[in-house]
């Protein structure tokens, strides 16, 4: 139970920091936070030049930056009640954990077939060992005995 802890608390992290840097990324957007703010994701900029190939309404890249902190988010909760569940029952609540990764895998599935038809391929490599090893972690919790 300690090693499908350890794997569910590191993505569970990993989300928390993707989703705070993100946060961080609009708060400079929206000149909360100043321009050299270092803590900052630079995945709005990315966004506004994937799309810039299609000409977009200035206001789209920020839509879409919207969803996509909205999404984290949820995913995030969804770890959350993940971790919650499990500890209180002693063991994989896989019902919980499945909920989670299943947000979390669909936003990299997203991403991927956005990355696709923007033609961003350096990105989507990344985003596909996400996809992969978020896939390996999801099956490992269920796959593995109890003990």
């Amino acid at each position: 139970m300690t090693f499908k802890l350890g794997l569910l608390s590191f993505w569970s992290l990993w989300h928390g920091i993707v989703l705070l840097t993100n946060l961080c990324e609009g708060l400079k957007v929206v000149r909360v936070l100043p321009a050299r703010w270092t803590f900052a994701s630079k995945n709005y900029d990315a966004i506004v030049r994937a799309t810039e190939k299609y000409h977009p309404a200035p206001w789209i890249p920020r839509l879409l930056f919207s969803g996509v902190l909205i999404w984290q988010f949820l995913i995030l909760v969804g770890f959350g009640w993940a971790m919650v569940a499990s500890v209180q029952s002693g063991w994989m609540d896989l019902e919980h954990v499945s909920i989670a990764f299943g947000l979390s895998l669909s936003l990299l599935a997203a991403f991927i077939i956005v990355d696709e038809l923007c033609t961003e391929y350096d990105t989507e490599h990344g985003h596909i060992l996400f996809f992969i090893a978020q896939l390996v972690t999801v099956i490992a919790l269920a796959v593995l005995p109890r003990g």
